[in-house]
Formats: structure tokens, C-alpha cells, sequence
């Protein structure tokens, strides 16, 4: 019997800042970790797509200006670390905040951060020429 090997190639997506498209990134990722080995009804795979849900939102709210093509990456990095980046055209460095009960929005970051410590994992944000880059990652989540 031969085992198939999963191919795990990074994943980079592109779209227009517009929250129109935050559901299609959401299924696109969703599919990639599918492919990858993960059970389409697994916790992790529906974590990965709030907190990626969360993060293109975010950008699109605060970047979208400035940012002619949000770009999202998935990728596997050192040791099964499941790395997730949202790339914008805007330097200012996100921050997890509080927001009033009455507040529409002003909870995305606290929701991915929260999400992420709770499964060992963290946000950082990565500047580049035109912007930043911010990176959830979850350790070991994948084999």
C-alpha cells in the first residue's frame, strides 16, 4: 500500500478591500487546510476562519484606503507552526482594544488574540515597505 503525501504548499490570496470578500477568503482558507489534512468540521479549521475573518475585516476597516489588494497567506512554517498573514498597506500596528457593549466594531483583534493564546498561539505584526504584515500563529497545530 502507498501512502499519498499531502502537499502543503503555501497559499496566498489576493483581494480588493472590501468586506464583500471576507467570506471568500474565509472558504478559500477553510478549503486549503481541508486539503491539507484537516476535517472541514475540526474546532481548529473554524478558529483559523474567524480569526482570519477577523483580520481581513480589520485591515479592510483600517487599511483599506490605502491598500489596493489585501493579500492573505497561509503557510506551515518550523515545527507544524500554522502561520496565517494578512498583509496591508498601512503602517499602523493593530492593537488588541476594549470596545463598549454599544459598539458595532472595536473587537476583531481582542477576538483573534484571545482565540490564539487560547490555542498556544499569538499575533505579531511584521512592517515592510509598504505597510505591515500581521501574522496569527498557532504551534504545532499541524503534524
Amino acid at each position: 500500500m502507498n501512502a499519498t503525501a499531502i502537499s502543503r504548499t503555501d497559499r496566498t490570496f489576493s483581494l480588493p478591500p472590501s468586506a464583500v470578500d471576507v467570506p471568500r477568503i474565509r472558504s478559500a482558507l477553510v478549503g486549503a487546510l481541508r486539503e491539507w489534512g484537516l476535517a472541514e468540521g475540526a474546532e481548529l479549521v473554524h478558529t483559523i476562519g474567524l480569526i482570519a475573518s477577523e483580520l481581513v475585516t480589520n485591515a479592510v476597516i483600517h487599511a483599506g484606503v490605502l491598500t489596493p489588494s489585501i493579500v492573505v497567506i497561509l503557510r506551515i512554517g518550523a515545527g507544524g507552526t500554522l502561520e496565517l498573514g494578512v498583509r496591508d498597506n498601512c503602517r499602523d500596528i493593530p492593537r488588541p482594544r476594549a470596545a463598549s457593549p454599544e459598539a458595532d466594531h472595536g473587537r476583531g483583534m481582542a477576538i483573534a488574540d484571545a482565540l490564539l493564546a487560547e490555542l498556544g498561539g499569538g499575533l505579531t505584526a511584521e512592517p515592510h515597505p509598504d505597510g505591515k504584515t500581521v501574522w496569527a500563529r498557532l504551534p504545532g497545530a499541524l503534524p
